[in-house]
Order: C-alpha cells, then sequence, then structure tokens
C-alpha cells in the first residue's frame, strides 16, 4: 500500500468536486511531534472520540496530509491538522448521535453562493431502514477506530501521539491491519468535503485546490466554463516520499 505525498492527492483535484455532492463514505478513496493549532478537535465537542483517541487521530492524519505545522515543505499550505480532519472523522463515526443524523446534508443550496441559508446544514431525517443499515455500518467502523487506534499506541509503545514524527512515519507505513489505508481515505473525505460534514475547517481544502466550491444558486458565466486553471503540478519531495521509501525498504 503506498503512501502518497498530498501533491499527488491535489494531482487529482477535479475529484474533490464530488464532495459536495455525494454522502460522506460514498468519496472513498520531520522530527519532533507538531504542536496543536486551532483545528485541533475541542474535547468538549467530541461525540466519539475520548480526548487521547483524537490526539492520535490528529497526530497521524496530520503525518498522512501534513500541513505546515508537520513538514517543512508544505508552509504556506493547510492540511489535515487545519482542515479539522479529526472532528469530521469523530462526525462521521458519532453521526447517528444527533437528531436528525448528520448523514444526508439538506438543500437545496449552501449560504456560499449566495443563498440567504446554510440549508445543507439541515440534515436530512432518516428512514427506518437507513438508520438500520448506518447503526450497522458505523458500528464496524467504530470498531475499526479503536482497534486500529490501540495497535498505533502499542506499536509507539504505549502512546503514539508522543512518539518523533519519524517513528510515526514508520509505523504508519506498515499500514496495521489495514488501518492506515482506512485513516487514509477518511482524511481525505475530511479535507475536501462540504464543511457541513464537520472536515474542511474555513475551507482551507477546496482553498488549497483552488476549487471555488458548490456555486449554486449564483452558478458560472459561459465564459467561466470554458476557463481552465491548467494542470496540477505534483512536487516529488516532502513526507510523502520518506513513507514511500519506507514502504520499499519494510519487510
Amino acid at each position: 500500500m503506498a503512501v502518497f505525498h498530498r501533491r499527488r492527492v491535489l494531482q487529482a483535484a477535479g475529484l474533490a468536486g464530488l464532495a459536495v455532492l455525494l454522502p460522506p463514505e460514498l468519496l472513498a478513496a520531520c522530527s519532533t511531534p507538531s504542536s496543536p493549532t486551532t483545528g485541533e478537535a475541542s474535547s468538549r465537542s467530541l461525540l466519539v472520540f475520548d480526548p487521547h483517541q483524537a490526539r492520535v487521530v490528529e497526530e497521524a492524519t496530520a503525518r498522512l496530509i501534513p500541513g505546515p505545522h508537520d513538514d517543512p515543505s508544505e508552509a504556506g499550505h493547510a492540511g489535515a491538522r487545519e482542515a479539522n480532519v479529526t472532528r469530521y472523522i469523530d462526525t462521521m463515526l458519532g453521526a447517528l448521535t444527533p437528531s436528525p443524523a448528520k448523514i444526508f446534508a439538506g438543500g437545496p443550496f449552501s449560504s456560499r453562493a449566495g443563498w440567504p441559508a446554510d440549508d445543507m446544514a439541515k440534515f436530512l431525517r432518516l428512514t427506518p431502514a437507513q438508520t438500520t443499515g448506518w447503526t450497522r455500518r458505523l458500528a464496524g467502523l467504530r470498531a475499526q477506530y479503536r482497534q486500529g487506534l490501540k495497535t498505533l499506541d502499542k506499536m509507539a509503545g504505549g502512546d503514539f501521539a508522543s512518539v518523533s514524527t519519524d517513528k510515526m512515519d514508520e509505523i504508519l507505513a506498515q499500514d496495521p491491519g489495514g488501518f492506515m489505508t482506512l485513516l487514509f481515505g477518511h482524511a481525505i473525505e475530511g479535507m475536501y468535503s462540504a464543511p457541513e460534514y464537520g472536515g474542511n475547517a474555513g475551507l482551507v481544502g477546496w482553498h488549497e485546490i483552488a476549487w471555488p466550491g458548490d456555486r449554486q444558486p449564483r452558478g458560472y458565466t459561459d465564459g467561466q466554463v470554458t476557463l481552465s486553471d491548467g494542470p496540477d503540478v505534483y512536487q516529488p519531495k516532502g513526507i510523502g516520499e520518506k513513507l514511500l521509501q519506507l514502504l520499499a525498504t519494510s519487510p
């Protein structure tokens, strides 16, 4: 399993536009610990994680999609920490706790393009069948997270969030039990999905890939539709290359 530098994720930035249209589950696919930032999930608002679990998720996702506090080569570029990916994941795992459940954002529009209210923040009520299906699905994901976070701590000698980032990278590169793969997919969702689902704080994910987000009801002019921002450029440097090297040399 290859771990990609965020530049390689951005190479597929055209797919990020789907994030605003689909339920979030359908979108899947340095040497010292980084200091917390304003993007860190508040323990008072957590639905599923306890404070320690949230910190482990915060540090692990920041290694997978690093920002300026996590990798010097990412100066000026927001990462998972800045997008509050931890809050997105916690909200997803505890989506049935609020009423209505935070599964399907409402509509027709958010307030980001001229509509007077953010109707996407008003979530739709689930049918009994949908509630049953989501209860089973989220129970399975919560079990995977409990085990995955416990494994990361064990491999780190007790506390994954307290070890060096070199050690974090070494552990994540082993993809224990497939947990890094799961976490990376959810980190991408939290980075680029509609902010109503808990991530993409301050629209930093959309700003990073120069995607304007949902534009209705204002829409686009004919001239804007024909414009291209050119090809995305992949810069082969940073934490992603280090992880690829670790994968290549690991037994």
